[in-house]
């Protein structure tokens, strides 16, 4: 066992892109309820602001959020509505 304690957490700005996304996808609780998947989520979003995937469905699909109670089309669209509610374009 070890007995050292957890990394600090450091939070970016507000105003931050990432911070958006992770924020926005945090919101969506209720359709993916376990945070790992969020946060795994939320990770993909980001590559995919940063070019490194091609659309929000693949990233959704190389997330693979398990705990989803939706299927990953219809959270497509969620989350692409999410973002527009919230001002994020890319």
């Amino acid at each position: 066992m070890t007995t050292k304690p957890p990394a600090e957490i450091n939070y970016s700005e507000p105003e931050k892109l990432v911070r958006k996304i992770y924020t926005a996808i945090d919101e969506l609780e209720n359709i993916i309820p376990l945070p790992n998947d969020r946060n795994r989520l939320s990770f993909c979003i980001n590559m995919y602001f940063n070019n490194e995937i091609e659309t929000v469905l693949n990233a959704i699909y190389q997330a693979q959020p398990r705990s989803s109670t939706v299927k990953y089309d219809e959270l497509e669209k969620m989350v692409v509505k999410k973002f527009e509610d919230k001002g994020i374009v890319k």
